[in-house]
């Protein structure tokens, strides 16, 4: 998709694309790094170079993005000794290899170096977590932006957002930067230009939580408008094109799309916001010199309504920008709605008025509904084997459930846990007192009880306080809530006398930052890490611990079909996987289409087509809400289809896939 979102964003007037580059994504293990296929940053720029397009790259170490442990390379937890984002040499370590071997890929195409890339961020919104680290976080951030210099960025700018550090450009991020904050910035960095790298246009969704609706280009073009009258340099969407999270890159409890309702959709079209706000950019680069260069000075028309006026030779412009909640008209009777900005020539012509221009417009191409690929599809089945049917090879025995991630390396989402117990109540209260993510409880096989849904996004101290653990809260989201990772589950109509239990933990991703778990990122933990509590006493019985499944292990997704896959049965088992067939004609495939799965009549689990991982789906809706699910459809990207497909779906619970749909759009120019 990169050349077509490119072309896109050039035919809308973005001049600069910017772009995380993710450090899990390029040394997914240690010491093995990879920039091949859709990982090739330097086939990436020499794109964005044929366009002409300038590249602002965020380099890290730490990203973020709603991105899987914030970009970090997993590994990293266990690195012995580690703190991360702080003085702490195995981390320090670890990064300035990194950084070096990045800095091969991508010091040939420094703007200096006749390439496009203008600018170079390192870290991300360190004020986050500059309370924990104190002084040795700063230290750090010094060291991060000198590290930069040294493996060969110091001949472009280098910028760090939301927490500076001297060589560097500290950049704002936010919904708007009013004239108060603006005033704060030029006031501490007054030789520095005001770039603010991240307008959001919309907001990220989380599972089981109401979706972001997004913000209008209308808002959006006045927001950008009072930047520049602020002395704005340069702006940012954060996101212009979101995209997809495919396979588990996401976050935490991040939904596998990421359209962030963007100018540019998650399937990478042009949206009426994205066409409203090119119509803005094609005005303001045609008046760059003078938006930049010229001589600016502000008044207030009346207490909110701002009257902005450049001068440049002989040129002029005049930004009106009415912050009330009533009209607003100058003396030249000029009407500025509430909210809305008018951009106007000094003969008085305008140039860009919000409320002239259609925020509602469509995009410039025609598109058919979504339609289902014809005729339904046809499952067959496969069972996922519960632990006693799992080979002894792939068994850990311990006295205590081991930590999930100990075991997968973050391969993986799931980890069994097994043991036995006695009851003589015949009802029992199973307590986790710390456990992660979500989790299934299995008795004598059977599926009898799973964690309560929504989940929190955060979730308070990760481990229990204590001297040697002090709880530091460094924000304010580190305190809302403090047992965010408590399980607990009542076991009814058990006859006493000995049982099988069995609990499977599945992982949503690890987190973004240290908020998430009121801790140093490098203490993220999954599954269970504090033991297992039968009606108030501890579980101290042998454990089965037994990381991935058994499709994950012979590749039943990915890989060549080796297993016999069986009729769907008429009731449906919780564990199972299911695959389906559908065929595309090459007339369909030459097309200009979006192709999507329906997941409707599903709960929760994973989706792969042609072997490829589309991502986690999970049908779940907001709470105490009659809405739809968070997330119901699922991007499917058409060069990964061909004449015969694939489908398989794992499900976690007890649901048949008799109502999913694959489903295409069609374009015409």
């Amino acid at each position: 998709m990169w050349p077509q979102l490119l072309d896109r964003s050039k035919a809308l007037g973005v001049n600069c694309i910017s772009t995380y580059v993710f450090w899990n994504v390029h040394e997914p293990e240690r010491d093995r790094y990879d920039f091949t296929g859709g990982r090739d940053l330097a086939h990436f720029l020499q794109l964005c170079q044929e366009r002409e397009l300038l590249a602002f790259l965020r380099v890290g170490p730490y990203c973020c993005a709603e991105w899987n442990f914030g970009g970090f390379p997993s590994y990293l937890r266990d690195e012995p000794n580690i703190e991360l984002r702080t003085m702490n040499n195995p981390y320090l370590d670890r990064v300035e290899k990194y950084f070096d071997r990045l800095a091969e890929e991508i010091r040939p195409y420094l703007a200096p170096n006749g390439g496009p890339v203008a600018m170079i961020q390192v870290e991300n919104e360190y004020a986050n977590v500059a309370k924990r680290y104190g002084e040795a976080g700063q230290e750090y951030l010094r060291w991060i932006v000198n590290l930069a210099e040294r493996v060969g960025f110091k001949i472009i700018p280098t910028t760090t957002c939301e927490g500076g550090a001297s060589g560097s450009i500290e950049t704002l991020n936010g919904n708007d930067i009013p004239p108060e904050r603006a005033a704060g910035f030029r006031l501490k960095h007054p030789k520095e230009p005001m770039i603010w790298s991240e307008l959001y246009p919309g907001w990220y969704d989380t599972w089981g939580h109401p979706r972001h609706t997004g913000r209008d280009g209308r808002e959006l073009a006045t927001c950008i408008l009072e930047f520049l009258a602020e002395g704005g340099a340069g702006w940012n969407y954060y996101m212009w094109h979101g995209g997809t999270n495919f396979g588990r890159d996401s976050m935490y409890l991040q939904t596998t799309s990421y359209d962030f309702t963007a100018p540019l959709d998650e399937y990478g079209r042009c949206t009426p916001k994205g066409e409203y706000l090119g119509q803005l950019h094609k005005k303001l680069v045609e008046h760059r010199l003078i938006l930049l260069e010229g001589n600016r000075t502000s008044e207030n028309v009346t207490m909110n309504f701002q009257k902005t006026t450049w001068t440049r030779g002989f040129q002029r412009l005049e930004l009106l920008v009415n912050r009330g909640k009533e009209p607003q008209t100058d003396a030249s009777g000029c009407s500025v709605s509430p909210g809305g900005a008018c951009l106007r020539s000094g003969d008085g012509d305008y140039i860009f008025h919000t409320d002239q221009i259609d925020a509602t417009k469509g995009p410039a191409h025609d598109a058919t509904k979504w339609n289902d690929i014809s005729p339904p599809l046809m499952w067959s089945a496969w069972h996922e084997p519960l632990p006693p049917q799992r080979d002894r090879a792939s068994i850990v025995r311990s006295s205590e459930p081991i930590e999930q991630l100990k075991l997968t390396k973050d391969k993986t989402d799931y980890c069994w846990y097994s043991t036995t117990i006695n009851t003589w109540k015949g009802e029992e209260l199973l307590a986790i007192p710390y456990g992660g993510d979500f989790l299934y409880v299995y008795v004598d096989g059977e599926l009898v009880s799973q964690s309560v849904a929504p989940l929190l996004e955060n979730r308070g101290f990760i481990v229990p306080s204590g001297s040697n653990q002090p709880m530091v809260v460094a924000d304010q989201n580190e305190s809302s809530k403090t047992d965010g990772y408590r399980h607990q589950f009542n076991l009814s109509g058990m006859k006493p006398g000995r049982h099988r239990l069995e609990i499977l933990a599945t992982a949503i991703g690890m987190v973004k930052g240290d908020w998430q778990i009121t801790a140093p990122m490098n203490m993220e933990r999954k599954g269970i890490w504090n033991g297992v509590l039968l009606d108030g006493d501890s579980l101290n019985t042998e454990w089965f611990n037994i990381p991935f499944l058994y499709g994950e292990k012979i590749h039943i997704a990915t890989g060549p079909e080796r297993q016999k896959w069986l009729k769907v049965p008429e009731i449906a088992k919780p564990l199972t996987w299911y695959r389906a067939t559908f065929n595309l004609s090459d007339n369909e495939l030459a097309h200009d289409s979006d192709y999507r799965i329906d997941a409707a009549g599903l709960w929760k689990g994973s989706l792969f087509v042609n072997g490829h991982a589309i991502g986690r789906y999970w049908l779940i809706g907001a709470r105490d809400s009659e809405a739809d699910p968070t997330q119901s459809h699922y991007h499917v990207p058409s060069v990964w289809l061909k004449r015969t497909n694939v489908l398989i779906v794992f499900e976690e619970n007890a649901v048949i896939p008799s109502k999913v749909r694959f489903q295409r759009r069609l374009f015409s120019a």
